[in-house]
């Protein structure tokens, strides 16, 4: 995200104008900080609950990220574009593990990472995306050295026990 607020970020944001209109409808949001928000609560409560599934059409998460990709960015704010982005890069990194743990689909994980990849920003702090995309690709070498680079938990943690999965033979 940019140091300094756009002038677009210092003008008041209207909805009923905006091509996303449909995705703050669905979420009950009036600014793109809101709609990242209440999109992250549905999506953790998914997650939580162990009913995450990419092939769920009825899943708000799904339909928001379905409005979302539809879009062409370039009729987005600044602002807009940079939760979409978000949004995205979030929507497949749990489409990453929907594909690894309930449908052992490694395809779809592969296509999953890549879009993740695409959709996460240079300077984003997550590392758990770049693990998987290695792991899904069968980089078992390169994982291990990216973990290693890990410092801060729970990523680390994390990142530690995904390792251990794959070689374990549990991912696929």
């Amino acid at each position: 995200m940019k140091e300094q607020p756009s002038l677009e970020r210092t003008q008041t944001f209207e909805m009923e104008k905006s091509p996303a209109k449909e995705a703050y409808i669905l979420l009950g949001a009036k600014t793109p900080l809101e709609l990242s928000n209440l999109y992250s609560v549905e999506d953790q409560k998914l997650m939580h609950s162990g009913s995450w599934d990419y092939a769920d059409k009825e899943s708000a998460v799904n339909k928001v990220k379905g409005i979302l990709e539809s879009i062409d960015p370039s009729t987005l704010t600044t602002e807009e574009r940079e939760w979409r982005q978000e949004i995205l890069w979030f929507w497949y990194h749990h489409a990453i593990s929907c594909a690894v743990w309930r449908y052992k689909d490694k395809a779809a994980a592969q296509m999953y990472a890549a879009k993740a990849l695409e959709n996460q920003p240079a300077d984003h702090p997550n590392k758990i995306t770049q693990l998987l995309d290695f792991l899904v690709n069968d980089k078992l070498e390169y994982a291990e050295k990216w973990v290693a680079n890990i410092g801060e938990e729970p990523e680390k943690s994390t990142a530690t026990s995904l390792v251990q999965t794959y070689k374990d033979g549990k991912f696929f």
